[in-house]
């Protein structure tokens, strides 16, 4: 083989080795820049399920917020005191005097206060009140409870003291 054939052929394979480094870049580069859309996509994703989850927290933050104004809806001092009424009267529990003492206001709930005086024939009745009053539908709750002494009176039954207070959210 003279020297020009060797000449061309190595010129043929360099050649084609040129073509393929060159290939072998292309082909890498492309690679490089699809691997950062993917990790670029991963990233977006993640974002998206943060959003999501923090989106389904807000929902359900939503939905006992609805659930707790239900709950706490506004009611006016005479339908509290009816109520206070009715519930001591299905214990047996008498009511002497029931006055509003104020109300105390936030920025989101109003808090009706009730001083009451009540007789009840015994302990138990007077407990039978208390808790229903304390998980009656709307809230109320007995802030102090006072009891005179039975033998103080004559009737031989319990006199009481209550403190009771409505809250209400406002809208």
């Amino acid at each position: 083989m003279d020297m020009s054939g060797f000449i061309n052929k190595g010129k043929n394979q360099i050649a084609s080795i040129g073509v393929l480094i060159l290939s072998l870049i292309i082909a890498f580069n492309i690679y490089k820049g699809k691997v950062a859309e993917v990790e670029n996509l991963k990233s977006q994703i993640a974002e998206e399920n943060k959003k999501n989850e923090t989106l389904t927290v807000i929902n359900k933050l939503s939905e006992d917020l609805s659930s707790y104004e239900k709950l706490l809806a506004r009611r006016d001092t005479n339908l509290s005191m009816s109520d206070i009424t009715n519930l001591a009267s299905e214990e047996g529990v008498k009511v002497i005097a029931i006055k509003p003492s104020g109300q105390e206001e936030t920025s989101e709930y109003v808090k009706l206060v009730f001083e009451l005086s009540v007789t009840a024939s015994d302990y138990d009745s007077l407990a039978g009140f208390v808790n229903k009053l304390e998980s009656f539908e709307s809230v109320y709750m007995v802030d102090s409870l006072s009891i005179d002494s039975p033998s103080y009176n004559n009737d031989k039954e319990l006199k009481a003291s209550l403190r009771v207070s409505a809250v209400a959210m406002l809208q």
